[in-house]
């Protein structure tokens, strides 16, 4: 009896957890969501996780409220979420960095463990810009051309070393055979400031901000490290097309504490692919020259555990050296 009586005990606790848990998860969420963005607002990332937080916020009936951590090329936010409650409650809209970071610094927390994937939003390709100071780099012929013949005295700027903006152009140039300068800067704004002003000559960036400077004549759009033009831009050709074949994006994707339940991992997951699918986000994302992802937490997992392994054959190929 003694037994049996045991036996029922440990069956009806386990049916109390599960029906718990279930009955968690119908009800998620009940008060407000907090969106991390690890970036300073009003740049591409900011910009779509407010795209995206608002649609959850509808879908949910709860505010989603957008949080600024910047800092540490986002391991502030990041390192925020990852050791946050694993409730759902609090969201982390990641970028490509996080799967860089790992391999150049100690970090503060372990990616495997301690952060769960849930769901690509978004990718962008990286555009190659010049200043619209020097009339003799008005192609990327001429970009070329001249750094060929001028080995190292073209300067290109990014957000700072190491950055996924740096590597980029690093991979650029071996791919077109050229040799540039590198100026590091704190952040992207002040160096697209400083191509604007013609004190640097080159930079990759974004169809975000970049565009309204293509249109004014400031700042030239040379070619896109894409497969295929932007919509937005269709008279920018691509590397390819412009004989160096050589892709690279941006990207974003929800994440949320490592140990948070499958059943809030899945409710978030579905909601922002339901939010993806919404013709007005679609629509905003593709007019910012954002492409759409979407897809499971299996997926996105699988898709940043690629990234990851990519970086450490990028970063030996380059001779860096990683942690």
């Amino acid at each position: 009896m003694n037994g049996w009586m045991r036996r029922f005990g440990t069956f009806a606790v386990a049916m109390f957890a599960l029906v718990a848990a279930t009955a968690a998860s119908a009800a998620f969420p009940d008060r407000p969501v907090k969106l991390v963005v690890p970036f300073a607002p009003g740049a591409t990332t900011d910009i779509l996780a407010r795209m995206l937080a608002e649609r959850l916020s509808a879908q949910w009936g709860q505010p989603v409220v957008v949080e600024n951590k910047a800092g540490a090329g986002s391991l502030l936010g990041a390192d925020f979420v990852a050791k946050s409650p694993a409730d759902g409650y609090t969201i982390l809209f990641g970028s490509e960095s996080l799967s860089l970071l790992p391999h150049l610094q100690d970090m503060p927390f372990d990616w495997r463990t301690d952060l769960k994937m849930v769901s690509q939003v978004g990718s962008l390709p990286i555009l190659l810009l010049t200043t619209g100071k020097r009339p003799d780099l008005s192609t990327f012929a001429d970009l070329v051309a001249f750094a060929k013949a001028n080995k190292g005295k073209l300067n290109y700027g990014t957000p700072g070393a190491a950055t996924v903006h740096h590597l980029t152009m690093e991979m650029f140039s071996r791919a077109a055979g050229i040799q540039m300068t590198h100026v590091p800067y704190k952040g992207a704004g002040p160096a697209l400031s400083d191509l604007i002003a013609g004190h640097i000559e080159v930079m990759p960036g974004a169809e975000p901000s970049a565009k309204s400077h293509i249109n004014a004549g400031t700042v030239k759009a040379l070619a896109v490290f894409a497969p295929q033009r932007l919509p937005g831009l269709p008279n920018v050709q691509t590397s390819r097309e412009a004989g160096v074949p050589f892709e690279m994006s941006f990207w974003w994707g929800v994440m949320v504490p490592g140990r948070t339940p499958p059943e809030i991992v899945n409710a978030i997951s579905a909601a922002t692919m339901s939010a993806i699918r919404d013709p007005d986000m679609r629509r905003k994302m593709s007019e910012a020259g954002v492409t759409p992802v979407g897809g499971t937490a299996d997926e996105f997992e699988a898709f940043f555990r690629g990234q990851f392994d990519g970086w450490a054959g990028v970063l030996q190929g380059l001779g860096l050296k990683a942690k």
